[in-house]
Order: structure tokens, then sequence, then C-alpha cells
């Protein structure tokens, strides 16, 4: 059992490196981290800390991910600033940097020495929709690459390949883009799962469903923001299984350019297009 535990901890340090090279913004909660020790390393009070992670308890744990201000996207607040002109200076749209600042309280007073946090556009897929409206979700965060151990003969540890968006069961899922569906159906790992081919090197991919929206089959047509099916908690099981985890969207990148495809982290695509909401 010691043995397990041991490499069950190392792969989730691990799967965090990668987690945390790829959003930067991301922090895995570390054996002896505090809420205090959190926020002074990315000077922070621990109340702004804690705006940036709403649901977020007191009480952390070894392998929780937090959000915190990535350093190579974090303007200084100087004196005489206003947000429109920070806004301008760069080049990000008001509503865009305010909602990704809400540790702000009144945004009307910027006082010097402020950080605010500078959403970076992702290089593809910028104008992409956010696949569940707002209000309809609880607060994420990024567990791309935290381990995972389920698989049908129960001995397989292995690295998440998306971020999980919290929801109650039949909350609609819309489509980030347009594209055509490459794969539909049952899969033990995410439930009733579709598979969504956005261009020639990759694919979206949305699990977990309790169900589809009409119109969904192999091959069909699919537009940014239509319906395409609903949140569940399916799959961890033969076709039928649902129940063994909170309802939840997975939703995946994968580029299918490779063999096999290669999942790259979904978060920083997420949390842009949630912003333009």
């Amino acid at each position: 059992m010691k043995k397990a535990f041991a490499l069950l901890t190392g792969v989730m340090l691990g799967f965090s490196l990668v987690a945390s090279s790829a959003e930067a913004a991301a922090y895995t909660v570390q054996p002896g981290d505090t809420l205090w020790k959190i926020a002074t390393a990315n000077k922070l009070t621990v109340q702004d800390l804690m705006k940036l992670n709403p649901n977020v308890s007191t009480m952390l744990y070894p392998g929780q991910t937090l959000q915190v201000p990535d350093e190579k996207n974090v303007y200084i607040v100087q004196p005489n600033d206003v947000y429109w002109k920070i806004a301008v200076k760069v080049g990000v749209p008001l509503s865009v940097l305010m909602r990704a600042n809400p540790q702000i309280a009144n945004p009307n007073v910027l006082n010097p020495g402020d950080s605010i946090r500078i959403p970076e556009k992702p290089s593809a897929y910028g104008n992409g929709a956010f696949p569940l409206k707002p209000n309809t979700y609880k607060p994420y965060v990024n567990n791309y690459a935290e381990a995972r151990t389920w698989s049908p003969t129960g001995a397989e540890i292995r690295a998440h390949e998306g971020v999980d968006i919290f929801a109650d069961k039949g909350v609609p899922v819309y489509s980030a883009a347009d594209g055509t569906v490459i794969n539909i159906g049952w899969n033990q790992y995410g439930g009733w799962r579709l598979t969504v081919k956005t261009d020639d090197s990759t694919a979206f991919y949305y699990a977990h469903m309790s169900g589809y929206a009409g119109g969904m089959k192999m091959g069909a047509s699919i537009k940014k923001g239509q319906l395409i099916g609903y949140v569940g908690n399916t799959g961890y099981g033969p076709e039928g299984t649902e129940g063994q985890f909170l309802p939840h969207l997975h939703f995946s990148i994968y580029k299918t350019d490779v063999s096999p495809w290669k999942t790259i982290d979904p978060f920083p695509y997420l949390s842009w297009w949630e912003l333009q909401q």
C-alpha cells in the first residue's frame, strides 16, 4: 500500500509540473502549503487569493489546483492609471480586462502598486465560445494532467486529459467552435461523449454528458454556439453507468495530426472564451 501511495504521489507531482508549465496561472498545492504561503509567494493577500479561488476553503490538500496571477502577464498600476488606459496600453478589451480581475473591488478606484492580470488571447481558436452559459456552472480550476486512477481493470494511473466544469445534471452544453462530428456514443471512460473535428489538426471532445441534442450524429456539421448535449455524470463503466462522480462537463482539445492523438491543456482557451461571455 505504501509503495502504491508513493507511486501515485510521484505521478501526481509529475503531472502537476506538466500542468504548471502549460498554464502558468495555475498553481498545484504542495505538501506543507498554506493560503498565506501561496499568497505571499504571489504578492497577494490571503483575501485576494481567495477571491481568485472562490470555491477553495482554508483547508488545502496536495494536488489541489489554485489560480494565481501569471507573473509574465501582470501589470502593476501606476499613479493616475485608470482601467480604460490600461486596457488600451495592453491591447485587451476593457470588459475582458475587468472580468479577468475580480479581486479589484471597485474598478473605478485603482491604487498604485495594485496587480492587474492581463489575460492572454490564445494563438488559435481565440474566437471560440465557452461551452456553458454564464451562471449555469460552478467556478472551475485547471485540473488538466492531474492523476486519475479509474480503469476497467482498476490498476491504471493516467493523466487527466481535459478540464472539468461542474454544473447540475441537464445543463445545456454548446459547441465551442464550428466543426464536424467524428465520434459519438458511449466510451467507458467518458460516458456519452462527442468528438468534433474543428480543423485538419484539431478536435474538441465533450464527455460525461447525460444525453445529446437533436441532430447529433456522425458527420453532422456543427456551428459555434450550437446546442450539442447536456451535462451529466456518465462513464467509468459499461454503457449506462452513471453516478460515479458529480455531474460535470469534461472538455478536451486534441491534436489529431499525430498518432496517437496528443492532448493539449484546454484551460487557457476556456479562460479566454469565458471572459468573452
